[in-house]
């Protein structure tokens, strides 16, 4: 069982969280952070799998701090619930170990689903962050390549969240053909992270926009 950390100086927002765990028998919290000086004590004794931070408080904990996290418990992956969509902070904590960034529109089986990806070590991120990664990344991304058949179907694959066991399986070839493949579309696009790589999928039409 995942074990998880809410932290948020917000009641309504922990107790919120909380009722969307409660009937489920994948994840188990254990313990919950009301202020910033909670954080270094809760993180080095408890260690939790997942750290859910309500990001939206003020004065609570500030991104270049929650990038630092990683540091008193390197095994907790942290998944962000914020209305703060400032471009710049997005990218500076995705880029700063936050696997998931979710905002409060999200629905109960879309938090399940990034709590889901966090466990198996990859980023997680809803329609809303997609777009504004996507204002700040669009010009960047180079959409022109010489991708294959094979190629096309694997960013399909990763773009809809199967993991690269379950590419190899669905497409009869080995895990290591898997990595490499990713590689060399990561190289052909001139791109450096999972979701850059959803971004480019969405824009070629490979798969359609996420529904909320």
């Amino acid at each position: 069982m995942t074990s998880v950390v809410i932290a948020g100086s917000i009641y309504l927002a922990r107790e919120g969280f909380k009722t969307i765990l409660g009937n489920n028998e994948s994840f188990s919290l254990i313990g919950e952070i009301t202020n910033k000086s909670e954080f270094r004590t809760t993180l080095i004794s408890l260690k939790p799998d997942i750290l859910v931070v309500d990001n939206d408080s003020k004065d609570f904990i500030e991104a270049n701090e929650l990038s630092e996290l990683n540091k008193l418990s390197a095994e907790t992956k942290i998944l962000v619930i914020s209305d703060f969509l400032k471009k710049e902070n997005v990218q500076k904590l995705l880029n700063g170990g936050v696997l998931g960034y979710l905002t409060k529109e999200c629905e109960r089986n879309e938090i399940l689903a990034a709590l889901e990806s966090i466990v198996r070590g990859e980023k997680f991120v809803c329609n809303k962050i997609l777009d504004v990664i996507l204002e700040k990344k669009r010009d960047e991304i180079n959409l022109e390549s010489d991708l294959t058949d094979r190629e096309v179907e694997i960013i399909r694959l990763i773009a809809e969240r199967y993991s690269n066991r379950e590419i190899a399986e669905k497409l009869f070839i080995s895990i290591h053909t898997v990595y490499t493949h990713r590689k060399n579309i990561m190289k052909k696009l001139n791109l450096k992270s999972p979701v850059e790589l959803i971004l480019y999928a969405i824009d070629k039409g490979i798969i359609p926009p996420y529904q909320n």
